[in-house]
């Protein structure tokens, strides 16, 4: 009888043990899986035209433009601390006591020409900080937790339908 109650104990104890990593689920934090975009579009119009409506996407979605350089090719832009940048980056998931703080996101346009075309080439980045909440609602920083942001694809898709034809 004891050796039935020993072994109950210790499959008790096993299954408790593998049903709990020791962490609290509450408090976890699991990075994102980068997802593949498409990020360089072919358009059949001038490259100055692909640029001016490429500054007009950028103001109208509080991009500040920080770098234009208009015979490179380049212009890249910023958004810091806006709680829009998550709709555009996934930070990864995370327990119902971490947070995500406002990211920043950044962003670098190359447009060239090729021939009769203009191609126009973003790169999306950003990152952010990670936050505990206590009961009262108050934030505590959570510098061990490492986050990592990549791009949903939603800013690259909003982009190039406003620089295409």
């Amino acid at each position: 009888m004891k050796k039935i109650y020993g072994v109950g104990l210790l499959a008790a104890l096993l299954a408790g043990c593998a049903g709990n990593d020791g962490r609290n689920e509450d408090y976890r934090y699991t990075a994102p899986q980068a997802l593949a975009t498409n990020n360089t579009q072919t358009m059949q119009i001038p490259v100055d035209l692909v640029w001016s409506r490429a500054e007009k996407w950028f103001q109208e979605h509080g991009l500040q433009i920080e770098n234009s350089q208009r015979g490179a090719g380049l212009m890249t832009a910023n958004l810091q601390q806006a709680a829009d940048g998550l709709k555009w980056l996934d930070c990864g998931t995370m327990g119902a006591k971490v947070v995500a703080g406002d990211p920043n996101v950044q962003v670098n346009l190359i447009i060239t020409q090729s021939g009769d075309s203009s191609v126009a080439t973003v790169n999306v980045k950003g990152n952010t900080q990670l936050f505990y909440v206590e009961a009262s609602g108050d934030r505590v920083p959570a510098p061990s937790l490492t986050p990592v942001c990549v791009s949903r694809g939603e800013l690259e898709n909003s982009l190039f339908a406003s620089l295409g034809d």
